[in-house]
């Protein structure tokens, strides 16, 4: 017997299969959570292209008209593929200082944005006779396989670009 377990303890034939059955659960696992993470980070900069891409857009014009921003706000939510548009929220707005330094909201157009308050611009964006166009793009992304991260996340992304040809883009 005692020969029995030590022909058997020498053996080695198997010992690799046994080594992948234990490791493979932890390669998987690694797998999938790294395949996880680079789908969000993709979503994730795919909404930003989205917010730099209708400001730049808009600011590219002297004005604008509602069926032009329509087309704009249709236009840059495709560019969220492969991932679905119905949790893509779009604002695009005109911001200006006057002479006096009051900032005002100029005209706002907006495709499912549901957040209440207005655009906004960071402090001291904007000096006196300038505008800005402002865009706010937020993207509710949910991971295929859910396994490492929330069942939800929320992508806000906002981009700040100045007229081009114009002071203002003004809307008719």
């Amino acid at each position: 017997m005692i020969r029995f377990i030590r022909r058997g303890a020498a053996d080695q034939k198997g010992a690799a299969a046994v080594e992948f059955v234990l490791i493979f659960p932890v390669l998987f696992v690694l797998h999938v959570g790294a395949a996880e993470a680079l789908m969000a980070y993709q979503a994730q900069r795919n909404v930003a292209h989205i917010a730099s891409a209708m400001a730049d857009i808009v600011a590219q014009s002297r004005s604008v008209t509602t069926s032009d921003l329509d087309d704009v706000l249709t236009a840059s939510g495709a560019m969220i593929h492969p991932y679905p548009q119905l949790g893509v929220q779009q604002r695009i707005s005109s911001i200006s200082k006057n002479s006096s330094g009051t900032q005002t909201t100029d005209w706002s157009v907006k495709k499912a944005y549901t957040l209440t308050g207005g655009p906004s611009v960071p402090y001291g964006f904007l000096a006196n006779g300038e505008s800005v166009i402002v865009t706010d793009v937020i993207y509710d992304y949910k991971p295929t396989f859910g396994l490492f991260m929330p069942a939800t996340i929320r992508f806000t992304r906002h981009a700040y670009v100045r007229p081009r040809l114009s002071n203002q883009v003004e809307k008719l």
